[in-house]
């Protein structure tokens, strides 16, 4: 992953389809959690639109995909809005939603003439506390190691 080294701050966004975890350090951890309001649409889990394809003239199945698609969208705009701009941003996540904020970020950037570091990774479900460790470490301000006495 990516060290920080420039002296702002540092925000970490975890993202999934049913919620992103925002957590920025900026000399302290701040967390903040946006649950998704993407709903099923009728579409189940290990259903995807090649499992439905077979379903011809069910125009409410690629109604419902279409409304889901917009509710992610809906979603990543969001997310994308309540990281600060000023901010390096790691995006990490299981899936493509993850990739979508990224390029979010990045046209963002483009289009308000901004130059940050935007990076993204691979990464199974965090807790809130790894997230935290994670966020401290990229904008390298490691924590005191135990049992180390002061000199």
């Amino acid at each position: 992953m990516h060290v920080q080294i420039g002296q702002g701050a540092t925000t970490l966004v975890w993202i999934d389809s049913e919620e992103a975890i925002i957590v920025r350090w900026a000399d302290r951890a701040t967390v903040e959690r946006v649950r998704s309001e993407a709903r099923d649409h009728g579409i189940h889990e290990g259903r995807g639109p090649v499992a439905m394809s077979g379903r011809h003239g069910d125009g409410g199945t690629d109604a419902a995909e279409r409304a889901r698609r917009d509710d992610l969208r809906l979603f990543v705009e969001d997310v994308a809005d309540r990281v600060p701009p000023t901010d390096d941003v790691t995006v990490v996540g299981p899936g493509v939603l993850r990739g979508r904020l990224e390029r979010t970020l990045r046209a963002d950037d483009r289009r308000h003439g901004r130059r940050r570091q935007i990076h993204s990774a691979a990464a199974d479900r965090l807790t809130e506390q790894e997230l935290v460790a994670r966020v401290r470490t990229l904008a390298g301000d490691e924590p005191p190691r135990r049992g180390v006495a002061a000199d």
